[in-house]
């Protein structure tokens, strides 16, 4: 009974199959988040036509995020990291949340800008307030949820 028998394979054709599909995810990855910005900037009411976007975007990073967690892939990469560069992962993860935090809040200062102001003045007041409140929630939110992540993940290795 051979049907459950894997044949052997070859890990340098393994690998190079991965890294193809990695690259395929960046690529489709970056499509989707092209089209969101592109339909945000030059239709006002596009949320309802970037629902197919938002779950191609959502979905497989949810599911690697579990994944990785169940089969600890994370802490594995981290303590990797941490071994051969001068700046912790723990770090980076901060840097990424407050440069996210500072991306959005221009992105919907240059947004508000575009599409609601009438004139220059009116563009320019309109960018820095937007960005401004931006920037008041989305910085302590971004923060605050890399500063949960690695709460959790210490609490995990804890036990």
């Amino acid at each position: 009974m051979k049907w459950f028998q894997s044949n052997p394979k070859d890990e340098r054709v393994e690998q190079a199959k991965n890294q193809i599909y990695r690259e395929l995810y960046i690529v489709v990855v970056g499509l989707c988040f092209l089209s969101i910005i592109i339909k945000q900037f030059v239709d006002v009411a596009a949320y309802s036509n970037i629902l197919a976007e938002i779950v191609i975007l959502l979905i497989p990073s949810l599911y690697y995020m579990v994944r990785g967690w169940q089969l600890d892939i994370f802490s594995a990469e981290r303590e990797m990291h941490d071994r051969r560069s001068r700046i912790p992962m723990t770090a980076k993860n901060f840097i990424y949340a407050g440069a996210g935090g500072v991306a959005i809040s221009l992105y919907f200062g240059t947004r508000s800008a575009i599409l609601y102001a009438e004139g220059s003045a009116q563009s320019i007041s309109y960018f820095f307030l937007v960005a401004a409140v931006s920037l008041m929630i989305y910085l302590p939110l971004l923060i605050g949820l890399a500063f949960l992540v690695e709460a959790i993940t210490k609490s995990r290795h804890v036990e």
